[in-house]
Formats: C-alpha cells, structure tokens, sequence
C-alpha cells in the first residue's frame, strides 16, 4: 500500500478517497468497484483487506461495460465501496447510472465520487479565447467518450446530494502540467496549484476548483 503522498499532484481528486479508504478499520475484509477504473491507479493505495474490482468501457477491466448501457452486469448489494472519479461527466445518462450503481452496491456502502467543475477560471478563459481543451472535439464527443457534461461546482453537489447523504466535500485545484513535469516549469506550477488550493479553492470553489469529490452514503428513502 503506497502513502496519500506518492499521488501525483495532477491527481488531486485522488487525495481525499485514498485518505478515506486507508483509514478505515483493517479488521474486515472490504470489496471495491472503481467505475472507469482505466489503469487501475487506485489499487496501489488500497490496504490488504481491501479487494479490488475495475470497470471501464475498454483495457484490462474486471467488467469491461459501457455505463450507457443498462444494466451494469454485476448482482445486486455486492460492493461495500464504491468509487468513481471523473467519470459520469463522459456519459449520457449519470442518473440512470447512479441509480445502478446504488443497485450494485451494499446498503450501507461508501461512495467516493467526483466530477469536474467546468467552470473554474481556467475553463471561462479557454472559453473566452476560443481555445478547445483535450476533452472538447466538436462532433466527437460521444464517439470518443469526450466530456458530454458540463456542471458547475454547486449542479454536482445538487446532483450527488440527489442519491446520497454527503459526509465531506473536497473541493481540488491542480493543472495538468506540474504533475508529470520534473523540470523548472513543472515545479512552478505545482507551486501555483498548492497556493490556490491554500488560499482560494475552498473559498470560491466555482472558479477555483477544478473537481467536487464526495464522500458519501446512500440516502435512504
């Protein structure tokens, strides 16, 4: 089990679920689906008692689906965590989603969620400029699982709250450059990063956070 502190910095919306899952008590064997697991980055970090199940739409998957087709193959009341990061803003239908994935998962289980705010300071400027982004193709954002949707900070807790009690809210800052840039420049951004993640992020989360992640339990009815 690898430490909160190997995460790369362009990982942000990984801190607080690998903080939540190593904190739990050991003395119980725990089963967890990482919904669009791609390559599997949350296994390192899991304790022994925690085992590992991956779903995506493609690789090397314990359920290779596409959330947009229902149902998901897995039994009712099967998984005590689930996880899933960055994803449902690649779907069609989040809702129904949720929905299968209250299904799929205990009672009493933990949800670790989050999705990207798409309107943080550096999603209005790219807007203002023209400029697209590595998830935004015309034409091409279904056939390529580009993000289909664009919530604000508050439309995610609107939408997690829907389906879930919220324990913790963990609002995160972090570019794409620093975390896998050794060099001077690399290190200036995560310097920035960490600066709007200590002074603004959780004061203005609408332009400077750029994922919502969610800890939370199933809202019984």
């Amino acid at each position: 089990m690898e430490p909160v502190t190997n995460l790369r910095s362009d990982f942000g919306q990984f801190i607080m679920p690998v903080k939540t899952v190593q904190s739990l008590p050991r003395d119980k064997q725990l089963k967890i689906l990482d919904v669009g697991a791609s390559n599997h980055l949350m296994k390192k970090f899991l304790p022994k008692n925690i085992e590992y199940y991956s779903l995506d739409v493609e690789g090397e998957q314990d359920y290779v689906h596409n959330l947009d087709e229902f149902p998901i193959p897995i039994k009712d009341n099967t998984y005590d965590i689930i996880l899933c990061l960055e994803t449902l803003e690649h779907t069609l239908y989040p809702h129904k989603i949720m929905k299968e994935l209250i299904r799929i998962a205990k009672p009493d289980a933990l949800f670790l969620v989050s999705m990207p705010n798409e309107y943080n300071f550096y999603c209005r400027i790219n807007f203002l400029f023209g400029r697209k982004t590595l998830v935004q193709e015309p034409f091409q954002v279904i056939e390529k699982h580009l993000h289909i949707q664009l919530p604000r900070a508050k439309d995610i807790i609107k939408f997690y709250s829907t389906y879930l009690k919220i324990e913790k809210i963990d609002y995160q800052w972090y570019s794409r450059t620093g975390g896998h840039n050794p060099n001077f420049k690399g290190k200036i951004s995560v310097f920035i990063d960490k600066m709007i993640n200590i002074f603004l992020t959780n004061l203005y989360p609408s332009l400077f956070a750029r994922a919502v992640v969610i800890k939370g339990r199933i809202r019984k009815k």
